[in-house]
């Protein structure tokens, strides 16, 4: 048996683990801890009295896996929550534009791996139950007061206030901070590191009743369009509303409800104004002719409206002598694909599995080692390959066509594929983290990089959005976890090229030196500010 400076005899604490944090990544680390070995003493403290709507409600492939093949959650997910079928982008020139006129960008049919449209608060609660019937125990509500992180081999000591105003103070082996945007160890640490330059999202959402989905009766006898060209059920899609520098998601829900929210770039866009948030998203949402046939009569539901001013930030170091951060504690980048669960899964299977090995006595220095660097790596080469800039480009069809096609070729010839075919070694690892993964990471920042080039020109121009009336650009062919992904590598490739001499030769629509000549790429110069 291995010993090192993590392995050595503690004196007996009161938990084996403290999870700060009980909603999906803190209640899937006790239930994973829980189901592997029964005989840890796991502890969660949770601040709220019922979990709240997230940022989060659709999921990748990715994730998919996770929730299916990990935590084994399909019988439920099939009851509760709609399967996902794929994501829908629609674009349009202007307001005036009707449905008939909106390109359409999507699969045709139906999606080939389990994804879904989540209920958050269903679904966390639903994990957090499953964790406690494994014998997890669970403080709630409570608020963490302190936490004391010991630097050598005594135990830790986290301190709560529960409801009735007790505080309780107990000693634990490991502390996992699954405390979501509240963040608590990495800010503790100082560690938590704000995106807001280089990528200056914000995000506004809330619920809407009553919404007239695109698959109704009502829809298709107004627009016939909507009964052609696609055999999948667009109603069950994440569908998308697209802007330059803007975008608005539309998720619908299992008991009837939509998922609502715009997510904007505060150097490129700003909403339109109104005396509250919700009037703002609504406003705004009515201007674009598929918000307007799904939203003209639909009711935002009072007293549910979120708002977040910076969206994107991480943590410099995910692990330490005996303490972790998973999921959304760890950091967020971006809604646009959905792909937030991704790194919850990711997380949450690594630093478990490191502490159900250490649990055995084991020596967990090459896990530690991994993990300290690698989630600052990854969350770089995926923000870079995948969403810095990409707010120049979200608005022009013909670009975010390029994008959609290549972006979910990478995606799943790498993260899909691989926690598919070898799972125990993957969800270990975080996502591009790795040589190949870090040359197709590089590859799609190159590509994404020209994109939002090519899209300021396009927009100094004049032609920024040609395609975004009277297309079709519906996906005839599915995406499978395997290398047949390379056909549409080769596609995006040869729709570049097009791009690219499209962006060159085709003539202006207006002169140079108007308002629309300036461009929104950050390049080095904003790295270097935040820095």
């Amino acid at each position: 048996m291995h010993t090192d400076a993590f392995t050595q005899q503690i004196e007996k604490a009161d938990y084996d683990v403290i999870i700060l944090g009980g909603a999906f990544s803190g209640a899937s680390s006790a239930l994973l801890l829980k189901r592997e070995n029964p005989n840890l003493k796991v502890l969660i403290v949770e601040r709220t009295t019922a979990f709240n709507r997230k940022v989060g409600e659709s999921t990748s492939e990715v994730a998919g896996c996770f929730l299916t093949s990990v935590l084994h959650l399909n019988p439920y997910l099939s009851a509760h929550h709609y399967q996902k079928h794929g994501l829908r982008m629609w674009f349009c020139k202007n307001a005036e534009d009707t449905v008939d006129d909106c390109t359409e960008l999507g699969p045709r049919f139906q999606s080939r791996l389990p994804t879904f449209q989540l209920d958050r608060a269903l679904l966390d609660q639903h994990i957090l139950e499953l964790a406690l019937e494994t014998g997890a125990e669970l403080v709630r509500p409570a608020i963490v007061r302190e936490i004391h992180l010991s630097e050598n081999a005594e135990n830790h000591q986290v301190s709560f206030t529960t409801a009735n105003g007790e505080t309780r103070r107990h000693t634990t082996q490991w502390v996992i901070d699954a405390s979501g945007r509240s963040a608590l160890l990495a800010k503790k640490l100082r560690l938590h590191r704000p995106l807001g330059i280089e990528h200056p999202t914000s995000s506004i959402w809330c619920r809407y009743r009553n919404v007239n989905p695109l698959d109704s009766y009502k829809s298709r006898s107004l627009h016939p369009k909507l009964m052609k060209g696609v055999n999948g059920s667009r109603s069950s899609a994440t569908n998308h509303l697209m802007g330059r520098g803007w975008w608005i998601w539309l998720i619908p829900l299992s008991h009837g409800d939509y998922s609502v929210g715009v997510v904007w770039d505060r150097s490129i866009f700003e909403l339109p104004d109104g005396p509250t948030l919700t009037a703002r998203l609504h406003s705004h949402l009515l201007n674009h002719p598929i918000g307007r046939l799904m939203f003209a009569k639909a009711e935002a539901i009072e007293d549910d409206t979120f708002y977040y001013k910076g969206l994107p930030y991480y943590t410099e170091q995910m692990v330490g002598n005996r303490w972790a951060i998973v999921g959304d504690a760890a950091g967020f980048i971006d809604p646009l694909y959905s792909q937030g669960l991704d790194y919850c899964g990711h997380t949450v299977y690594a630093v478990t599995q490191m502490i159900l090995k250490h649990a055995k006595g084991e020596n967990i220095s090459e896990n530690l080692d991994y993990l300290r660097g690698a989630y600052q790596r990854s969350y770089r080469l995926w923000f870079e390959s995948l969403y810095k800039n990409k707010y120049c480009y979200l608005g022009d069809a013909e670009l975010m066509r390029i994008s959609f096609i290549m972006d979910l070729g990478s995606y799943f010839i790498g993260p899909v594929r691989l926690v598919y075919t070898d799972p125990k070694h993957e969800w270990n690892r975080l996502p591009y983290d790795g040589p190949i993964g870090h040359l197709f990471a590089k590859f799609m920042a190159f590509y994404n990089r020209r994109l939002a080039a090519m899209a300021d020109k396009r927009w100094a121009k004049g032609t920024y959005g040609t395609w975004n009336t009277g297309m079709d650009l519906t996906l005839a062919q599915s995406y499978s976890p395997n290398f047949s992904a390379f056909r549409f590598l080769r596609w995006g490739l040869c729709l570049w090229l097009m791009a690219e001499w499209r962006t060159l030769f085709v003539n202006s629509k207006r002169k140079n030196g108007s308002n629309g000549s300036l461009g929104c790429m950050r390049g080095a110069t904003n790295a270097v500010a935040q820095s």
